[in-house]
Parts: structure tokens; sequence; C-alpha cells
């Protein structure tokens, strides 16, 4: 294998299929990086870029320290210095075998597994938000199905449920469970069936009042506590009409009243790295959190073309090169993502959750969202006039996304059945 250019970084980009990776992709490899991808997908989106040298698909069971082994010796070979995992999941896998990683002269791109906790764990974020004087809506943290359902009473209905995780380690299973978002439920029965099935181990869900507001992001680069760069942003459409990542996103102004909750809040945590702090926000008093994600965040493109490049500062702090914070973001630059706006009129297809109080567009109103004239100066996350393929691949990868995601429908309406039938005895249920 040829040694790297003299002078010249080497970096590996985890979970390739992501969009945060093609982000990450594109900026170092246009900084001059030698940039390769891994991914447990078959043809993931970040390895169709120019700028991969080259990508390698996760052996040994996928998202599993077996096969994060076998990419490690991969990266390895090549000379690879800087490791950027993308998910909740593999930030974890890799902090677990993080002696390994730097044995093998390799540095990773994501704080310690307690640290990350903090974040990850919806309950103990809201927690530490609470007691750091951050709104947060009216939440309770059950501890069993009876506290869910008393929670539930004080709330009212209609109110959400919401996983503590959304990568899930099952220790039976030897593998990471993925939740797909909060429920909402409008009435007891909805309730136990929504506890049980959104049960993780012994950490039950989240029960939440319904706040109103939009979608913002603040995010941030941390360094041992201290922020290096901020950025904001606004949700115009969500992938799901109920709420969720977006499909459509604009840069905003880091106002004051955005960025001091966040700021207070990765204080607490001690951050270190890149994060994004979510808020529902109705332009009365301080925002509600909503949650953080304590990793680069779906959304990431939209930064750095709006001028804060935080792969680029997020490397560069990982290699101990001094890094000045930016002069600020350019307002106003607009994002679709083309592969969320079509997965988001399959959801309006599919008709509102059961229980879901907000505003929810027709089939004929989400046509027009994805065939209609988009806001003035929209550009498609994918494409990239210096960067073409990514735009096919988009199309390529998400054919087999959409085969997954119907089998996971098939799955869940088996799943339901039997959830139900338990719900019918809740008490035995929930010992």
């Amino acid at each position: 294998m040829p040694s790297p250019e003299r002078g010249q970084r080497s970096i590996l980009v985890l979970d390739g299929h992501t969009t945060q990776a093609l982000a990450c992709v594109r900026s170092l490899g246009r900084a001059g990086a030698r940039v390769f991808v891994a991914s447990t997908e078959r043809w993931p989106l970040a390895a169709w870029s120019r700028y991969c040298r080259a990508w390698v698909r996760q052996g040994g069971g996928g998202d599993t320290p077996d096969g994060l082994a076998a990419v490690r010796r991969w990266a390895s070979d090549r000379g690879v210095e800087v490791v950027l995992p993308q998910r909740e999941r593999t930030c974890l896998l890799c902090d677990a075998e993080r002696g390994q990683w730097e044995a093998a002269g390799m540095t990773l791109g994501c704080g310690p597994t307690d640290m990350l906790l903090g974040a990850f764990d919806k309950g103990r974020t809201l927690a530490l938000a609470h007691a750091s004087g951050v709104r947060i809506p009216p939440t309770w943290f059950p501890a069993s199905l009876a506290d869910c359902q008393a929670a539930a009473a004080m709330v009212s209905y209609p109110c959400i449920v919401k996983p503590r995780f959304s990568d899930f380690w099952d220790a039976g299973a030897g593998r990471f469970q993925a939740e797909h978002g909060a429920h909402y439920v409008r009435d007891a029965v909805e309730l136990c069936e929504s506890a049980l099935s959104l049960r993780q181990g012994e950490h039950w869900p989240v029960i939440q009042d319904i706040v109103p507001g939009r979608g913002k992001g603040v995010s941030a680069l941390y360094e041992h506590g201290q922020p290096v760069a901020w950025f904001a942003h606004e949700r115009l459409r969500d992938v799901r009409p109920s709420g969720s990542s977006s499909s459509l996103r604009r840069s905003i102004p880091v106002e004051p009243r955005l960025r001091e909750p966040a700021s207070r809040l990765l204080g607490a945590l001690g951050w270190h790295g890149p994060a994004m702090v979510e808020f529902r926000d109705d332009g009365s008093g301080e925002p509600y959190l909503i949650e953080v994600n304590g990793r680069l965040w779906g959304s990431l493109a939209l930064a750095v073309a709006a001028g804060i490049d935080f792969p680029l500062l997020w490397t560069a702090l990982l290699r101990g090169e001094p890094v000045a914070p930016p002069a600020g973001s350019r307002n106003g630059v607009t994002l679709r993502w083309l592969w969320g706006d079509l997965k988001r009129l399959l959801r309006i297809v599919e008709g509102p959750p059961p229980g879901c109080p907000e505003p929810y567009p027709g089939i004929w109103a989400g046509l027009r969202e994805v065939l209609g004239p988009q806001p003035p100066g929209t550009t498609v996350e994918t494409w990239s006039r210096d960067d073409v393929w990514p735009a096919l691949g988009e199309w390529v990868q998400g054919a087999g996304e959409l085969g997954g995601m119907l089998q996971t429908r098939l799955a869940r309406l088996v799943s339901g059945v039997a959830t139900r039938q338990r719900a019918s005895t809740p008490v035995a249920a929930a010992r």
C-alpha cells in the first residue's frame, strides 16, 4: 500500500450512506485531504463523490465491534489518521474500542461514552436541561407502565411518547435497534401500546406535552467545554409532516435567545466536538428544547454552504491545529434534500399518524411541494457542479431504502397486533 503524500491528511468517514457523510467527504476532499468511506450499505451515498479515494463495506455483521474491527484494519493499511463517525451507534462502538483505534494511529472524532450519553439519552438530556434553566416541554420520566399512565393523565391527551434512545443496544439480540421517532397518543389504550413498543430494556419512554412552534436548530463546535463556532437554521419542511428531520431548511441568524440556552446546556454537558441543539420556537419567550444531536447532523451540508465548515474545523481540532472562530455564516441560504422530499410525499400519502395535532398536508399539496416552485435560491443538497455523481447515487441508495421501508411497515403491522394483545393486560406486561 503506497504511503500518503507528504503533509496530506488521511481521513476515514464512517456511515457513508448518510447525508452528513457526503458533506464531510466533499468538505475535506476540497481542502486537499485523502478521504475514505466506510458503510454498512451496498452503494453508500458518500462513496459516489469524486472526493472519495476508496470505500469499504462493513462486514462482520455491520454495526458491531467485529464489523468495525475489519474497517479499522482496512483504514490502518491506508494510513488513516482521523476517523469521523456520523451516527450515535457508531460513536458508541468506536469509543468502546478507542484504545485499539489509537494503537493503530487513528484519532476518533467523537467524545467519551459518558459525555455522549448525556446527549443520546433523551431522559438525561431533558433532566440536565431543566436543571440548567433551559426551557423544556412539560415532561415526565416514568419507570413503569403505571408511571406512563399517570404521567399521560397529568399531561392530558393527546400527548407525546418518546423513546429514550434513537439507537439502543439490544444485548439479547447482540445488535442496535433503531427507533424512528415519537408517537402521538390520543387515549389510554394508545398510550399503553406506544409505551410498551417504545420501551428499551429497563428504559421506559419519556412522556411529554405537545408544544407549539417551528423547528429550529443551533449547531456548535466545542473544544473541551468552550465554543469555537456557531450556526443556526430553521426547518421549512419536515420529512415527516408530524415532525422529524427536515427536507427543506434555511440558515438564520444565531440569535442570543437561541444561542444562550444551547450554550448553557452544552456547557453543562462539558461538551467536546460538534452538536446540534433542536428547539421548538413560537417566537414568544425562550424556545423549548426538543433534543440534542451529539454528533454531526443530517443537515450539515447547509452549514458548510453558509460558510461554517464544521468538518474542516473539527478535523483541525482533532489534529491539534489552531482553529480561529469563523467570522459568521450567510443568512438565507436554502438547501433541499430531494430524497427527503420524496419520503415526505410518501408519508403524506399514508396520512397523518393517529393523534397527530399538527396541520397535515393533503396529497395535492404534497405534490405541489415536490414538483412546484421552491423558495428563491434553493439548491439541492446532493447536487454540485464539481461533484455530480452523488445526485444519482442518492436514488440508487434510496431504491434499497424504499424496499426496507416497506419491510419495516409490514413488521410494525405484525408487531402492533402483538402489542395490542399485551396492552390488554397491562399489569402483566409491565412486570
